[in-house]
């Protein structure tokens, strides 16, 4: 049934696209989207500046991978708003890597179907380090941290030009996500209590610490006038990245992708999320490449004092309790051991055990920032 309504959702786009400058001589579905039905589109004409090849990305009002799951398509302007601003943006080169939004070409308010630049043969970042960075290969380290240092720069580029009064009009649009800005507060903080009850043996005793965790983050919320605009979902599975091996000629183009979840935080949110996606490649797979991505990731974005750092440690913890299960990451006992992490994490940095995180894999929080 699911695989005939998928069928039904790509008729239906074909179609829509038949007639326009957007009409694709082949259609077909890319992997990786939960939310919305995503594919790769072959124009019959090539764009004025040589497209030819671009993503369709098509939103209803539920998700895209489970039906039952209603979820407002405001979701789909947001993404819009984001990418034609984001246009002014100037990516971040050096020269490991460029990092850059993908561009955006066309969008239909009334079908929520928006046509987007198309990186060829790419990967997201998590797929990329299975396919390639298990073998903890160490000739690329200094390569990898000169990538995570892009990331992070790029990040940071981005939360000053979004945050800067020039941005009023984007600001005003990304006001209007309130329901995602609720959504990803709920799965986060929302739902960090509720994992005691998952996982007693380990997370009991932290319930105190939890509990306060829980509440310092919607005392963020409720304060608006300190929050800004955030990527919202920024971790390893929304930046692209060819899937091909890194070498001393080429320098890959990466996309940051994934913009519906654009809304009003706190910035050691987006921090937060992709060091704990970074982590977990250490964590799960002894992937060392994961922790030179956060040394270069954390030295790009420049932590700017111990604060900052606390609260960006205490998401890591938070994502790894709540989102450090996702299946095929590893067993069920790593599973356990990630949790007894996050717990830690949290509660070292609950503490401002500035020496725990300075010995621990998380030391690149702190060795940038001040003690003010």
């Amino acid at each position: 049934m699911a695989g005939e309504h998928a069928d039904i959702i790509l008729a239906r786009v074909k179609q829509e696209l038949d007639g326009t400058p957007y009409a694709c001589s082949s259609l077909r579905p890319l992997t990786g989207g939960t939310c919305n039905f995503i594919y790769h589109g072959v124009l019959r004409q090539a764009l004025p500046e040589g497209t030819r090849e671009v993503v369709i990305k098509h939103g209803e009002g539920y998700v895209a991978s489970h039906p039952d799951f209603q979820l407002t398509t405001a979701r789909c302007k947001t993404e819009e708003d984001c990418l034609d601003a984001l246009a002014a943006l100037p990516p971040v080169a050096n020269q490991f890597s460029i990092i850059r939004a993908p561009h955006f070409f066309h969008f239909n308010t009334q079908t929520n179907t928006q046509i987007q630049e198309y990186l060829p043969d790419s990967v997201n970042l998590k797929t990329y380090a299975f396919n390639h960075l298990s073998g903890n290969p160490s000739e690329l380290k200094d390569r990898l941290i000169g990538i995570g240092n892009n990331l992070g720069t790029w990040l940071r580029d981005f939360h000053t030009w979004a945050a800067d009064p020039a941005q009023g009009k984007l600001q005003g649009e990304i006001k209007l996500n309130k329901e995602m800005q609720m959504l990803k507060n709920f799965i986060n903080y929302g739902s960090l209590l509720s994992k005691i009850e998952t996982y007693p043996d380990i997370l009991a005793d932290a319930r105190d610490t939890l509990e306060q965790v829980k509440k310092m983050s919607e005392d963020e919320m409720a304060n608006e006038d300190d929050l800004q605009i955030i990527h919202g979902d920024f971790w390893t599975g929304n930046a692209l990245i060819p899937d091909r091996h890194l070498q001393d000629d080429y320098r890959p183009t990466i996309f940051v992708i994934d913009w519906e979840l654009c809304t009003f935080g706190v910035r050691p949110l987006d921090l937060g999320q992709m060091i704990a996606e970074l982590y977990e490649l250490y964590l799960y797979r002894g992937i060392r490449a994961g922790l030179w991505l956060i040394e270069g990731f954390c030295a790009g974005y420049g932590i700017e004092d111990d604060a900052f750092a606390f609260r960006t440690a205490i998401h890591v913890g938070t994502h790894l309790i709540c989102f450090g299960n996702v299946q095929g990451w590893g067993t069920a006992e790593q599973l356990l051991d990630v949790v007894a992490k996050g717990k830690e994490v949290i509660v070292r940095a609950w503490n401002k055990d500035r020496g725990w995180f300075l010995a621990s894999e998380l030391a690149p929080l702190f060795r940038g920032s001040s003690h003010a």
